[in-house]
């Protein structure tokens, strides 16, 4: 008994899908079930939302095409029913069908433009700020290479000043050197050797050892002494000691002959078992005639 009452059920239910389906063409009404494992899974397959009406859009599929002439059909949720079943809103045609698809079509390529109009802006406001960026850096190192030019301007400048200062100072001391040595009193060999045979202390404090000389005197000989080109000076007052000249130059000892009046330059002297010897000496004449 509870068998038979099962099937009366199911064959109901089957009886009420077919009434619906068979009246969708193209007017509102019907009932379908596209869950999967309903009745009608198989029949219908979801193509998505359709915002223009609000409801699901399902696809007749092509191998039903030949017992219904409409292509899709629009759907909302059924309410207090089996939980697969949908509301028949509106039934369409291949035309409607196609017609919707031009009109979503139109959408999607319009928010396509918008979204690739957007897409345009953002690459040129990135472009914008890039070239921004770029023209802050190039200013930045304009400002550095002019700042870099300014600073080696400085120092080339304070450079030449402290060159130009060096050249006055080196003019001013050659100037005074020059002053100092014109002014230089000649010291004779005799005046020396009585000094050195007085008392050698109080001779060398007299003649300060490293100190420049202007000798003057009578050249007695020009040799070579261990490779130095010594003037022999005369002396009147010791017959035992005497008063030698190291030239600088062997060219300004050629020049000299044995009794000629020298006047030379030297930068120190020293004392030789009672004897005076002049260094580094050269002609008088060059020193102030530079």
């Amino acid at each position: 008994m509870k068998k038979n009452a099962f099937e009366v059920c199911v064959l109901s239910i089957f009886l009420i899908f077919l009434t619906g389906c068979s009246s969708i063409k193209n007017e509102v009404g019907g009932t379908f079930f596209p869950a999967n494992g309903g009745p009608d899974a198989e029949n219908y397959k979801y193509v998505g939302y359709d915002e223009y009406s609000g409801y699901d859009l399902y696809e007749l599929l092509d191998r039903y095409e030949h017992r219904y002439d409409h292509k899709a059909i629009l759907v909302t949720l059924s309410s207090g029913r089996y939980s697969d079943a949908r509301d028949v809103v509106k039934t369409l045609n291949a035309d409607e069908y196609y017609q919707l698809l031009q009109k979503y079509a139109v959408k999607e390529a319009a928010e396509e433009a918008e979204r690739e109009r957007e897409r345009q802006i953002m690459l040129a406001e990135q472009k914008r700020q890039e070239e921004a960026r770029a023209a802050e850096r190039e200013q930045r190192r304009q400002i550095q290479i002019t700042e870099q030019k300014r600073q080696e301007e400085a120092r080339a400048t304070k450079r030449e000043q402290q060159r130009q200062i060096r050249i006055a100072r080196e003019k001013l001391e050659a100037q005074e050197r020059r002053q100092h040595i014109m002014n230089m009193q000649p010291v004779l060999c005799d005046n020396m050797i009585s000094a050195l045979n007085a008392n050698e202390v109080r001779a060398i404090r007299q003649y300060p050892l490293n100190q420049e000389y202007r000798v003057v005197g009578i050249a007695t000989d020009i040799n070579v002494t261990y490779g130095d080109a010594i003037v022999i000076i005369k002396s009147d007052v010791d017959l035992w000691n005497g008063c030698s000249a190291e030239m600088v130059s062997f060219d300004d000892a050629e020049v000299i002959n044995i009794g000629d009046n020298i006047d030379l330059f030297c930068s120190s002297w020293k004392e030789v078992a009672g004897n005076v010897s002049f260094k580094k000496c050269r002609p008088y004449t060059k020193m102030i005639s530079n």
